[in-house]
């Protein structure tokens, strides 16, 4: 039971992500970025498509560590610290990616 709500839950997870990157990425709705300041982006398609990206990989990791968790209910501990490592090297991807399009200070 407990593996079905995991995955449940998961899914969920991944979808919403794999929907808000692609209006990010496709639509360029970069209000739905958190602290994103036009006035601070020279190229806003070029942001958005980079940070929609990574958080597209993202949403697909997300339903991807679903099924781990269904399939390997043993080795829930590895797989959760594996996804949290990835939700960290994601976020850190982004922002280190993301200052490539911001004006200089």
């Amino acid at each position: 039971m407990k593996q079905l709500l995991a995955l449940i839950l998961f899914t969920i997870t991944g979808l919403l992500v794999l929907l808000l990157s692609y209006l990010i990425k496709y639509k360029k709705m970069a209000s739905l970025i958190s602290g994103y300041n036009e006035d601070q982006v020279i190229d806003k398609d070029g942001f958005c498509n980079w940070i929609g990206g990574v958080f597209i990989w993202f949403g697909f990791y997300t339903i991807f560590t679903a099924f781990l968790l269904w399939l390997f209910p043993v080795y829930v501990m590895y797989i959760v610290i594996a996804f949290g490592i990835a939700d960290i090297a994601a976020v850190a991807i982004a922002i280190v990616g993301g200052k490539k399009y911001k004006k200089k200070s």
